[in-house]
């Protein structure tokens, strides 16, 4: 494991949609209208790199841009970042997750969830 591996660990005291509700109104007392679209990234960690080729292939069907950033120092896995411009509020969030989550199991990846700009 690599050092900042110990910071991605899964929360076992928040569930992902407590966490997506905790960002959003974070998101808000930044002065974001949820209302607008905003720069989303999603992230997806694999610990294969052809599972993390196969999931670049895949995002972009969906309509996200894609990169992948090899293992390093910091990391020992394979992490691919999905971007786009896109709306955050309770109901899309939870679609994006749910879609990025049973991707990144049909992958072997692990969703480890995503951050917005505050600012469209």
């Amino acid at each position: 494991m690599g050092f900042f591996d110990r910071f991605r660990q899964t929360n076992p005291f928040r569930d992902p949609a407590e966490l997506d509700k905790l960002s959003l109104n974070h998101l808000e007392k930044l002065g974001a209208d949820l209302s607008l679209p905003r720069h989303v990234i999603h992230f997806v960690y694999f610990d294969a790199e052809d599972d993390a080729l196969r999931a670049r292939d895949e995002i972009p069907r969906a309509g996200w841009e894609t990169t992948v950033v090899a293992p390093s120092e910091s990391t020992s896995q394979w992490l691919v970042r999905a971007e786009a411009t896109r709306v955050v509020d309770t109901r899309t969030i939870t679609s994006y997750r749910a879609w990025f989550e049973q991707m990144a199991a049909s992958c072997n990846g692990e969703y480890d969830g995503w951050e917005a700009a505050a600012k469209p």
